[in-house]
């Protein structure tokens, strides 16, 4: 701990004047109580690079004893006081004190300072700092008797006098009392204790290349960990402070993750405080949820405001809860959650991440529900509207349980892995974009809800609906067509369940501002004959191109979908639009867009189907009565799809065929001979039903 007694060389900076200014700890209390002895065994305690010492001046002779002080003469005090030389002066006992501007300097540079005041000096001291922490020592009326006599500097009516003396803490707001009326070591336990759990202790942050199951989490090294514990509570939630703050669980490591003046934060801890590397941040006791309330309410069934759910999510999103309490939270919403709950859930999900703004006043989108594998219509859907001349930022996901998403097939052809500016470019540039939404609309949110709802299989209409629309909110869509499969395998089972579903996509859409038109679709069996990223690109191809051996149905419905977005073009009038996305590809126009696209967003050498095969033959004649859509996308995932671009099953055979004994009903494919050895002799009977 540092005594600051050399020249007047700097000043404190005003009041409020950095965020990340120090703690002024003001020790008081009548004479006798020990201060000085408590300040003294406290020195080898605090680490020096935290803690200051302020020294006093008094006009009091070195050789007097007590504090190791400056001493002057009164007179020299008086000339000094009235020249500005002190922050603060007061009088006790026959005697002036003094701190000079330069002791209180260091709480601007981020250091706690220690001051040996007087109760009466207190309101002066507040004006110079932001945060100040009074720590007022006590102890028994007979013990400071006996501690007064001991010291011999006073006769029996002073030290009467000065048992007699009452000061208020005046301008005091945070008080710690310290009882040093037992031993001293005892004390000076509860004395550093009291300073290390109000001080700011500043750790410097880096990135770790590691994360833990969980949530969030800060490694800290074991040798902080007795600092860093006075600053969190035991058991409780602890923040991670910088500009922002972000809730984590403390994970302790004895290095050589994090030395012992550091945090170590994974990626996405990191990148969600914003805090540059190597910076200070400190660690704090996680204050409680605002949103506690509210979302102890929604559990018990009630309906909330606009309001509460937007406390509820950034509450969420800055981990103040617990997984079991969003957990809870997600079970209540998917059960019963209001379109005005629906649609304020969606505003504040894509208010989480920064919107694309556009030019335009007509920007399209569309969504496959999902759950149906060889459905990869976007791929033809947004060359079509693009070539048209309508702006259509579609963003995709990933596949999670099927063998291929969007992204992923577009993936074949292109880089996918764009940013809010790269899919602006790419749209402005080609029309239209198939990007993935993990660094354009992917919010913390999702996070968070994903790693709960995902493991638990918590869903609903409500929950699914929020998280598709508040991603076209993100990109800046102002109108969108959503796609819904049903089917027995499908997300969506029945046609009941289709209509109501696309009921609530308008309902919210109108809600968040947007245009949404909804409609089922036939997800009993696939659409495509391929089932996996890089088969599925060639059904996508075929279309474009105008390939004789293009599936039918597959182009009929991208006709489809796309013709009712570019109704909304004024000048494709009501009924026209499927037509009109007919000539689009017959003309080659949307080939031409989709080839305008790839080079914008960065193509890539086009992953073909892989090499292996296994055809799948028929064990018996008859018709193809049912493909079982669950059973294609699990067998094209046991080859290797997604990961796998080149893994999957081609379909040779549609629902209503007749085969002979021994044809082929599908081929499956992999890029290695391994995933093709796992195939039972007798996997076409999980796949077809003949009748």
């Amino acid at each position: 701990m540092q005594t600051h007694d050399g020249p007047e060389d700097a000043v404190a900076e005003p009041a409020g004047a950095s965020s990340r200014e120090g703690v002024l700890f003001l020790v008081v209390g009548p004479s006798g109580v020990g201060k000085d002895s408590l300040i003294d065994g406290a020195r080898a305690r605090l680490p020096q690079r935290h803690f200051s010492l302020a020294q006093r001046v008094v006009t009091r002779p070195r050789e007097a004893g007590g504090e190791d002080h400056e001493p002057m003469d009164l007179t020299t005090f008086r000339a000094e006081e009235a020249a500005g030389a002190f922050a603060v002066a007061w009088g006790a006992h026959g005697l002036r004190y003094g701190i000079r501007h330069r002791a209180i300097a260091p709480l601007a540079q981020g250091s706690n300072v220690i001051v040996n005041a007087s109760r009466g000096s207190i309101g002066a001291f507040a004006t110079l700092a932001r945060r100040v922490v009074v720590i007022s020592v006590v102890a028994p009326p007979e013990i400071v008797r006996a501690r007064l006599e001991a010291r011999g500097r006073e006769d029996a009516a002073d030290v009467a006098a000065r048992l007699e003396r009452r000061v208020p803490l005046v301008g005091a707001g945070n008080v710690a009392v310290i009882d040093n009326g037992g031993a001293l070591e005892v004390g000076v336990d509860h004395f550093v204790a009291a300073l290390l759990g109000a001080a700011r202790l500043p750790l410097a942050v880096h990135r770790v290349p590691v994360t833990l199951p969980g949530g969030p989490v800060a490694f800290v090294h074991r040798a902080a960990l007795p600092l860093a514990s006075q600053q969190v509570a035991a058991g409780g939630g602890t923040e991670v402070v910088a500009d922002s703050a972000v809730r984590v669980r403390l994970a302790v490591t004895d290095g050589p993750l994090v030395d012992p003046a550091s945090v170590g934060l994974p990626d996405a801890v990191f990148d969600r405080l914003g805090a540059a590397e190597g910076s200070e941040v400190v660690l704090r006791r996680a204050a409680p949820p605002v949103s506690r309330d509210a979302l102890r309410r929604k559990i018990a069934g009630d309906t909330l405001g606009a309001g509460a759910i937007a406390t509820i999510v950034r509450d969420i999103v800055d981990g103040r809860y617990s997984e079991a309490e969003v957990a809870g939270f997600l079970v209540a919403a998917s059960r019963q959650l209001t379109v005005t709950e629906i649609a304020a859930l969606t505003k504040e999900r894509a208010g989480l991440v920064v919107p694309i703004a556009w030019d335009r006043r007509l920007v399209v989108d569309k969504h496959s529900l999902g759950g149906v594998p060889g459905n990869p219509i976007s791929l033809v859907v947004v060359p079509v509207v693009a070539a048209h001349g309508l702006p259509i930022p579609k963003t995709s996901s990933r596949a999670i349980t099927s063998a291929a998403g969007t992204a992923d097939i577009m993936e074949c052809a292109a880089r996918v892995d764009l940013d809010a500016a790269d899919l602006k470019r790419v749209v402005s540039t080609a029309g239209g974009a198939v990007a993935w939404a993990g660094r354009i609309s992917h919010s913390p949110l999702d996070d968070v809800m994903n790693a709960i709802n995902r493991p638990l299989g918590i869903a609903s209409p409500g929950l699914d609906v929020s998280s598709i629309l508040s991603k076209k909110l993100a990109v800046g869509a102002t109108h969108v067509a959503i796609d819904i499969p049903v089917g027995p395998a499908a997300k969506v089972k029945t046609a009941e369940a289709g209509a109501e579903l696309a009921r609530l996509f308008e309902e919210v859409g109108r809600a968040v501002g947007l245009t949404v038109r909804a409609a089922i679709s036939d997800g009993r069996h696939p659409l495509g004959r391929g089932v996996g990223p890089a088969l599925e690109l060639e059904d996508a191809l075929a279309i474009l191109s105008g390939a004789p051996e293009a599936c039918a149905a597959l182009r009929a419905k991208a006709v489809n979908v796309a013709g009712t977005i570019l109704e909304w073009d004024p000048a494709v009038r009501e009924g026209e639009g499927p037509a009109t996305a007919a000539r689009l590809l017959a003309s080659g126009a949307a080939l031409d867009a989709f080839r305008a696209i790839v080079a914008a967003q960065g193509p890539v050498e086009r992953l073909a189907p892989g090499p292996f095969t296994r055809p799948l033959l028929a064990p018996r004649a008859g018709r193809v009565a049912d493909i079982d859509v669950f059973a294609v996308a699990g067998l094209a995932r046991a080859v290797g799809a997604p990961l796998d671009k080149g893994a999957g099953v081609r379909l040779t055979v549609r629902v209503g065929d007749e085969v002979a004994a021994g044809d082929v009903l599908a081929d499956v494919v992999a890029s290695s001979q391994n995933g093709i050895d796992a195939i039972r002799a007798d996997a076409s009977g999980e796949l077809f039903t003949l009748a």
